[in-house]
């Protein structure tokens, strides 16, 4: 994923070819299947940025484990139990 305005080109052309199909063609409802399309295609890209975006950036519960402070005062109690 770029995360730029590419990322959403499949879904700005499904629309706009729901757009268009709705303008050409005379029940104009054949359009809504290319902007349903879009919609899901939309959907479907926000998913795949999101779990990018989650995979690239540690988790708070990580980072608190290795800080200092309760969390962490906490991490190494269970350690401790555990052993």
């Amino acid at each position: 994923m770029t995360g730029d305005w590419r990322d959403w080109r499949p879904a700005i052309w499904l629309a706009m070819l729901g757009i268009a199909v709705m303008l050409l063609v005379s029940p104009f409802y054949f359009g809504a299947l290319f902007i349903g399309a879009g919609i899901g295609a939309s959907i479907r890209i926000r998913q795949r940025r999101r779990r990018a975006a989650a995979l690239s950036n540690p988790t708070p519960a990580r980072v608190a484990a290795r800080g200092s402070g309760r969390a962490a005062g906490r991490a190494r109690a269970k350690r401790k139990r555990g052993r």
